[in-house]
């Protein structure tokens, strides 16, 4: 049984203060955190753990988004209109997003993933990714609806060339069919895809750490996800099983990537024990009122 005292002795504690406040569950305060992270450029800094670039970049846009989807924001939002505006200026002439932007790796700490590459291109990972969290956020009816149909058709490209694709990569095409409008569409791409699983309850991840893999319920968390059809619902109710049994003894969760940084591994667990409560919630298990 979930022990959500323990759970919120934890994030008081250990989490990030936006994760403090999605924890008490007042979107306004919520918003408020979120806020301070936002740079005069539009873009969002430090909300990334392994990036804590205080520039702005894709990642941390990719965040913001999906925060102000969780306290439902309008797609009004200055906060909205403001990262949409930013997301303009680095959008690539192909339509993509940098999966990082450059940044002064000798002076900002990072996880070796997030390191800058030698040479710049449009990331179908991440391009995906900020794409369906914008989605989500109603930015297709507020001010970034022209950006919006230009990274969306970036993706529908790429996905012209079926096949077996990197593990995150998987996890954020499926979340891109899960979130745009044009359902026929994405139900055609989204079958396509489940050609290419090698499995109906996980993706590996190739190049993580041993035994990383991204399961069916990390990839389609929520009952009414598109991408649920793609996986075996006996292992979504195992995993569910599995993630309420994984709170640990000092009321949180924690992770199955590299800990790179201690530090960074508390952020990280405060987020998560934050998300791993929501998630028993939105599928039906036993969660406090406001998590």
């Amino acid at each position: 049984m979930t022990d959500i005292p323990a759970a919120r002795r934890f994030v008081a504690v250990h989490a990030r203060l936006i994760d403090r406040r999605r924890m008490d569950g007042d979107a306004a305060l919520v918003r408020s955190a979120l806020a301070a992270y936002q740079n005069p450029d539009g873009g969002f800094g430090y909300l990334e753990p392994d990036l804590p670039d205080p520039g702005s970049q894709p990642i941390t846009a990719l965040a913001a988004l999906e925060l102000l989807h969780e306290i439902g924001a309008p797609p009004d939002d200055p906060l909205t209109a403001g990262l949409a505006d930013w997301l303009e200026t680095v959008t690539r002439s192909d339509g993509g997003l940098d999966f990082v932007l450059p940044y002064d790796a000798d002076a900002i700490p990072h996880a070796p993933w997030m390191a800058p590459p030698a040479q710049r291109s449009s990331s179908l990972h991440m391009t995906a990714a900020v794409a369906a969290a914008a989605h989500r956020a109603g930015m297709g009816a507020g001010p970034g609806r022209a950006w919006l149909e230009r990274v969306s058709a970036f993706v529908w490209r790429q996905l012209q060339h079926p096949g077996p694709r990197p593990g995150y990569e998987t996890k954020y095409v499926i979340g891109f069919l899960d979130a745009v409008p044009d359902r026929e569409r994405a139900e055609a791409a989204l079958d396509a895809v489940g050609r290419t699983l090698a499995s109906r309850a996980a993706i590996a991840v190739p190049g993580g750490a041993e035994g990383e893999a991204l399961t069916a319920l990390t990839i389609a968390p929520w009952p009414g996800h598109a991408g649920r059809r793609l996986f075996d619902p006996a292992a979504i109710e195992r995993q569910l099983d599995e993630l309420a049994d994984a709170q640990r003894d000092d009321g949180g969760w924690t992770f199955d990537w590299l800990a790179w940084n201690d530090a960074v591994g508390w952020a990280w667990r405060g987020k998560l024990t934050v998300d791993a409560l929501r998630t028993l919630a939105e599928n039906g298990r036993p969660a406090p009122a406001h998590a």
